[in-house]
């Protein structure tokens, strides 16, 4: 079914996008498949219940057993979506349409009829056998049982992480499992970031602390992809492809994946597992797309990043960001809070009670970690703070710290990473970069 293909005309319901999810999203924990529909006259709830109605037929008939579903309404529109299995995910969104084109004809008999259940059932039921590829299911289960991480693409397949990663074609897996070299397998730290501004600045700036530590990161963003000094691809890698790219390479120690909303809402995250994620906060901007209207909307879309972080991770959020602060409080994980403001409550409170900071005072930057409170930096020694006139880098840089105390970076690497990052177009193309000409100075910056 094409995008923005009417299926009432009478009440307008309207298809706008059916599409796989690749990892957990804003509705699911796991793959599956989504549908974005404009409602038209019609209430949500009603389409949500015959969609569900046709889904079971669905499932029966194609032999899945209880799956997951999740639906979300947002103003003149609905996503529906269910969990599917990861190696049939183009056929499961095939059985979303039809359910949905199902749904709409019991609500509008107007609207075009399904195609006929039982030839239909018998495609469907062909489609799923001839994508399923029960090695790839095999080599993930085995993977998990050795604790490593699994990542797959229409064309690749890869355990582990990074150093301890391992490539092979999606259709030439291997076939003995006990002969692959588990011992050589391994994952590496990976932080995730997102944030409506100072997402490419953030990882950046990790990016240069991970460097000052002697580890090779790998960094993605909306502008490139780097490992090391050394610049793989140029463009807007911020989705999963680009953290495939740079978490199969074998030189990479630390993976830092600039995260955008883009990429989370059309694909999910790009790692199920990860050390730390950072959001740098929230505001009105990239709205209008996937059902995200208003900012409340796009702070729980930039949180799903939380959904990756364990126990021992954290979580790093902006606590001068209202939504940030009151949905960051309400978080089954760690928080490391971030702040400009040395009396703020919620992070005096959070350090009393033993929580992670770290905060501007004094003119320098400073850090709660496991029980220790430490000076990292003087301001005037952070060059992307302009003397401290940058405020919202300081912002920048406290989020980094935060991310590099999660990952257990010495201080002393924080310290080299934020005075060797200058506002130039070889550290920070595009942001705050200085140009002087004679007695002219002319500023380029990617601003909002």
């Amino acid at each position: 079914m094409n995008p923005a293909t009417p299926v009432g005309p009478e009440s307008g319901i309207m298809l706008e996008e059916s599409r796989r999810l690749t990892g957990p999203n804003l509705l699911l924990d796991s793959a599956g498949a989504v549908i974005d529909a404009r409602l038209g006259s019609h209430a949500a709830a009603r389409l949500v219940a015959a969609w569900g109605d046709a889904l079971d037929r669905a499932f029966a008939a194609v032999g899945w057993g209880a799956v997951a579903r999740a639906w979300r309404a947002w103003p003149g529109g609905v996503t529906l979506a269910f969990a599917a299995p990861i190696d049939t995910l183009y056929a499961a969104t095939e059985v979303n349409e039809w359910a949905f084109t199902a749904a709409c004809h019991a609500l509008d008999p107007a609207a075009p009829p399904p195609p006929e259940f039982e030839p239909e059932m018998a495609r469907l039921r062909a489609l799923l056998a001839e994508e399923a590829n029960p090695a790839l299911l095999r080599l993930r289960e085995e993977g998990a049982r050795h604790g490593l991480m699994f990542l797959t693409d229409d064309q690749h397949v890869s355990l582990g992480l990074g150093t301890g990663s391992r490539t092979w074609r999606v259709r030439r897996l291997p076939a003995n499992l006990a002969r692959i070299r588990w011992r050589g397998l391994h994952d590496v730290p990976v932080a995730l970031v997102t944030g409506t501004n100072g997402k490419t600045t953030t990882v950046r700036l990790l990016a240069a602390i991970a460097r000052a530590a002697g580890l090779v990161a790998g960094v993605t963003s909306t502008d490139r992809v780097q490992v090391g000094d050394d610049v793989v691809a140029e463009g807007d890698y911020s989705g999963p492809s680009g953290a495939r790219t740079v978490l199969r390479d074998r030189r990479v120690q630390l993976g830092i994946l600039e995260v955008a909303r883009g990429g989370i809402l059309r694909r999910g995250l790009p790692v199920p597992n990860v050390q730390v994620a950072v959001v740098t906060n929230i505001a009105e901007d990239h709205l209008g797309e996937y059902g995200i209207f208003d900012a409340d909307a796009l702070a729980e879309a930039k949180l799903v990043v939380a959904q990756a972080v364990g126990q021992t991770g954290r979580v790093v959020l902006d606590a001068d960001d209202a939504r940030l602060l009151e949905r960051g409080s309400r978080l089954p994980v760690p928080v490391l809070w971030t702040t400009l403001d040395a009396s703020h409550a919620g992070v005096l409170a959070h350090r009393a009670a033993g929580g992670d900071a770290a905060w501007l005072a004094d003119e320098a930057l400073w850090l709660a970690h496991a029980g220790e409170v430490l000076r990292v930096i003087e301001v005037r020694e952070v060059p992307i703070a302009f003397g401290g006139a940058a405020r919202y880098n300081l912002r920048n840089a406290l989020a980094a710290i935060g991310a590099a105390s999660a990952l257990e970076l010495p201080l002393e690497a924080m310290r080299q990473g934020l005075r060797a990052f200058a506002p130039t177009p070889e550290s920070n193309p595009g942001r705050a970069n200085i140009w002087r000409f004679g007695e002219c100075t002319a500023i380029v910056d990617f601003a909002h």
